[in-house]
This record gives structure tokens, sequence and C-alpha cells, in this order.
């Protein structure tokens, strides 16, 4: 993309602290944005950029904001997605650092000072994220008695999770995008959210970011993320859009990290078994036969030793199409 606008200010002095810009993508989040936000403002860190990208809502959301938090700079667009609204929020960001945090999810104290901390302690890496718990809500669907999260030593690190993560990210999106901080100079190199990708548009952005830098893992817990349970109509796509993700990656760079590193070939192939039968078996619930049956040999295709993908295959033929049939 191109460089992100706004100047820096390159001469502070060690006593000055670098800006942090957060981005905070909103749809209609009128019952969790306060506490979202107030989740940042509770950090105890400034000076502090926040940027509310609200995406179109059509409920309160920013006039909720705009009275609560007016120091919280509310950038409106249509409606467009996710990806687009965090891109309008790299668009405007001034930060030396840059954070993500989506509506819903939260912050725990001590976040931003842990990170900052890191990356000016460690000028090799250019994103550090931390380790997050699931907040779920009760049987009424409602969110009460968050556990306290276990806040570790603010400059320790997952060595396993840590570094040149490109083959570990092949394997699983272990980046949550409401834990990353990010060099500007990265996010200029990086570019923008695909936002064609209506689902794994952030673990493409991962993937590619890995590509290009170290990312280490805080072991701290320093953020929440609200597990709502969807129905299943809700929660399938049709389109595998995390196998696509995935599979695109390792056509464009292989399976080694830039320091040499390297994911088994076998593992990956699993891996993409793996993705293909979570879809086939998902799309053979909800009554997408035809989907189901492309997927379910795609993955026996992955990982032969899948003898459930070609029973999976098999049974697709006597399933009843009830659901959508196309897949791209």
């Amino acid at each position: 993309m191109n460089s992100l606008p706004g100047s820096i200010q390159t001469s502070r002095t060690n006593q000055q602290r670098p800006l942090i810009s957060v981005i905070v993508p909103a749809y209609n989040a009128e019952d969790f944005i306060l506490e979202a936000l107030r989740s940042i403002t509770a950090q105890d860190y400034e000076p502090l950029e926040i940027l509310l990208v609200d995406d179109g809502s059509t409920d309160g959301t920013a006039d909720l904001v705009r009275r609560e938090m007016p120091t919280v700079r509310i950038i409106r667009q249509d409606n467009t997605g996710v990806a687009e609204a965090r891109n309008t929020g790299l668009r405007n960001a001034c930060g030396e650092f840059i954070c993500l945090l989506d509506a819903d999810d939260g912050w725990c104290p001590g976040k931003l000072h842990a990170q900052v901390q890191y990356l000016q302690q460690h000028p090799q890496t250019g994103a550090v994220y931390h380790a997050w718990q699931v907040w779920r809500p009760d049987a009424e669907g409602n969110f009460v008695s968050m556990p306290a999260p276990v806040v570790a030593d603010s400059t320790a690190i997952d060595p396993a999770l840590s570094g040149w993560i490109y083959p570990q990210l092949l394997m699983d999106c272990i980046v949550h995008t409401s834990t990353i901080m990010m060099r500007r100079e990265f996010v200029e190199q990086l570019g923008f959210f695909r936002a064609e990708l209506i689902n794994g548009e952030d673990y493409d952005y991962w993937l590619r970011l890995s590509r290009l830098t170290r990312i280490d893992k805080l072991v701290g817990v320093y953020s929440f993320y609200r597990g709502s349970p969807g129905s299943l109509t809700n929660s399938v796509k049709p389109v595998n859009y995390e196998y696509n993700v995935v599979s695109a990656a390792a056509a464009k760079w292989g399976l080694a990290a830039p320091d040499g590193r390297a994911l088994a070939a076998v593992d990956f192939q699993r891996r993409l078994g793996k993705l293909a039968f979570d879809f086939a078996y998902r799309h053979y619930r909800w009554g997408s036969a035809r989907i189901a049956r492309r997927a379910a040999l795609q993955a026996w295709r992955h990982d032969p030793r899948r003898y459930n993908a070609l029973l999976f295959w098999l049974a697709s033929f006597f399933r009843r199409e009830t659901g959508p049939t196309v897949q791209s």
C-alpha cells in the first residue's frame, strides 16, 4: 500500500512515550463498544490515538461514543465489512505503534506498557502479540463474571510461538487480532487487509506479516475475546476461506520461514486435509451435499489416511440437498 499518512517525530527523547494508534472497527456495536473503548483508556498509557471506524452502523454506536467518550475520533463510512473498516483506520492512523481491537473484545491492564516495553527492548522484532482468554456467555446468553486474567512477566515470551512464525501460522491462526501491536514501518510495507476475503482476512494479514519480520508472543494474558455460540446455519460459509488462505500462502512462499525453518510437507498436507474435512462435515450437517462431496474428496486427496472422508463422500450421494450449492 502507499505510505500511511501522518508524520512521526523520530527525535523524541527517551523519556517521551511513542504514540500508539488503536483502530476499533464497529458495526452495530452499542452493546459492547463502551466496554471495549474504556479498556483502552484504562491502560494508564499516554499518548493514545483511538480511531473508531463506524462501518455503517444502524444503531446508536457512533452517538453513544460521541456522547460518552468525546476524545475518541469517529470515522464513519458505508458498510463495507471489517477488513475495509480496518483499512480506513490504517489510512488515518499516525502512531509509531499500531494496535487493533474488535468492538466486542477488551484489553486487560498493562497490555500497552508490556508491548511497548518489549518492542523497545527488542528492535529486531516488528510485532508482538500476547495470550488471551475466551469469555463465554452463561446459559441465558449474558456475559458475567469474567475470570481475572493471569498476567505474567511482561517481558517473558513463549519461544514456541515466537520468532519467524510463518510455519506455525500455516498450521494454525495463532495470532488474535485484538492482541497484536505492530511497528508502523512494517504496516507500511505490508499493505491493507484484503477486503475480498469475507472470512480469514486477518489470517491472511498475519501470514503476510510473518514474511517480513519476527513476531513474538508474550505469555501474559492481556485481552479477552467474547465467544458467542452461533448457530450452525450462521457459522457455515459456501467458501472454505481458511483453506484458501493457507493454500495461497504455501503456493506463494512455500513451507519455509525466512530464517530457513520449514514445516514438513506431510504435516501441511494433513493440515489441508483437516481444513477440507471440517468444511465437508459442516456442509454435510447443513445439507449442502454437493459442497460436502467435493470437500470430502479434497480432504482424502490431501490425507489418504482420512478414511472417514471417503465415508462422507459416499454418504453425500444419499443426502438430500437443502443448503447452498456454490463454492469458489
